[in-house]
């Protein structure tokens, strides 16, 4: 199913394939140690659509290369394909990670905040995540011990459909829906 995922195309993108775009991410920032509730930026992302698995520098990732079709926001309960994932950051959408061992009631919580337009929301199933709860939008990131926070409730209010985002107003929905596990 992966191979499903990276290959297939959509034309909602513009053109992403920019000439001037890193393939293989070396631009982005590395991650650093972001006290809780701290929103850290990045900036230097690449925006080259992949037909192959990225090893991203930040967990999760904030952008990046990144698969040809977007995952359709909403919550999923298994792991997605991390690249689908970004693409969809691209759009404007802020993703929200998880520990697959997160208390029901967080897990119920994130779902709700997944109602929401533009959020996307799945467990982490790509190694450790750096806290929690971790909400991610195109070049921003904030890491989190538990929700509800207002530092939350900022974040989606700030990048959701950001114009931080290469392609704010590109669909969120009509994508995949395929999950790793």
């Amino acid at each position: 199913m992966l191979a499903g995922v990276l290959l297939v195309g959509f034309t909602a993108c513009s053109d992403d394939d920019d000439a001037a775009a890193d393939t293989n991410n070396s631009n982005q920032t590395t991650a650093v140690s972001v006290p809780r509730g701290v929103v850290k930026t990045y900036g230097g992302l690449s925006r080259t659509h992949v037909d192959h698995r990225v090893r991203y520098p930040l967990t999760p990732p904030v952008g990046g290369d990144h698969a040809a079709v977007w995952q359709t926001c909403g919550f999923y309960d298994k792991p997605i394909v991390t690249e689908a994932g970004v693409h969809s950051l691209e759009h404007g959408a802020v993703w929200i990670t998880f520990r697959p061992d997160l208390p029901a009631q967080q897990v119920a919580l994130i779902q709700t905040y997944a109602e929401q337009p533009y959020i996307l929301a799945s467990p982490w199933g790509g190694g450790d995540l750096p806290a929690p709860v971790v909400l991610s939008a195109w070049g921003a990131q904030v890491q989190l011990d538990s929700l509800p926070s207002p530092a939350a409730d900022d974040f989606i209010t700030k990048y959701r459909q950001s114009v931080s985002a290469p392609e704010p107003g590109a669909p969120c929905d009509g994508g995949t829906t395929f999950t790793e596990g």
